[in-house]
């Protein structure tokens, strides 16, 4: 039996989630405005779970709203959390600032747009991959920056590694308090089944693509660069 109803886990995979994030935005003032306006960027994203409900896994929620709807309140949550950490955890880890550059002042969005597009497009063409399709619009979106803008790449691969292996922990621990979550919130019929430590690839693979793109995405927005923080 797992240590709390199975209804709780997703929304204690967001508190789990909500420590990581609070203490990072506590510590680094200076990053504080990049956490925000990823979160908040994030969030609608929430709607992911819609299209992965029930083919890719079927979660239990509060209030049975997944069930109902296709989509929760962690869901939205979950996303908010995920696309603010993963914006900053490069320059957290690697003690790093974004700095303004001089030029333009115009908003990117056409890589977001691209790999909005791709997504939807891929789904309506194969709508029981929508994981797949998620990652492939992932790596698009990122490929699209990197190429745009060189500088990037290596902030852009670094931060793929560490947020899929900060992923792999936060997963693995969760596996590891609710015995049986795998079997019973993913379709594992519908996946390649292959499990790291009975964590699922898909989801390692996820958090690489979709990290990598949005880890340099405020930065191509906004026209920022890294520099070493003193």
């Amino acid at each position: 039996m797992p240590l709390l109803p199975y209804k709780y886990v997703y929304f204690f995979a967001c508190f789990i989630l909500f420590i990581f994030w609070f203490l990072i935005f506590a510590s680094r003032k200076d990053l504080r405005r990049e956490m925000l306006w990823a979160s908040f960027l994030g969030l609608p994203f929430g709607v992911l779970d819609y299209f992965l409900v029930p083919g890719y896994w079927n979660p239990e929620s509060l209030f049975g709203l997944i069930k109902t709807y296709g989509v929760g309140i962690e869901s939205f949550l979950f996303f908010f959390l995920m696309a603010g950490i993963v914006s900053v955890i490069y320059e957290f880890l690697a003690r790093r600032t974004p700095k303004k550059m001089a030029g333009s002042r115009k908003l990117h969005l056409l890589p977001l747009l691209f790999s909005v597009i791709c997504f939807l497009v891929l789904t309506i063409l194969f709508p029981a991959k929508a994981i797949y399709n998620f990652m492939v619009a992932g790596v698009t979106g990122a490929l699209a920056i990197v190429w745009l803008r060189r500088d990037l790449l290596k902030q852009a691969a670094i931060s793929a590694i560490i947020f899929s292996l900060f992923y792999f922990i936060v997963l693995f621990l969760l596996i590891q308090i609710f015995k049986g979550l795998v079997a019973n919130f993913y379709n594992l019929e519908n996946m390649w089944g292959v499990l790291v430590l009975g964590v699922p690839l898909e989801e390692l693979l996820v958090a690489f693509f979709v990290g990598g793109f949005w880890s340099v995405f405020y930065e191509y927005v906004k026209s920022y660069r890294e520099e070493k923080l003193r």
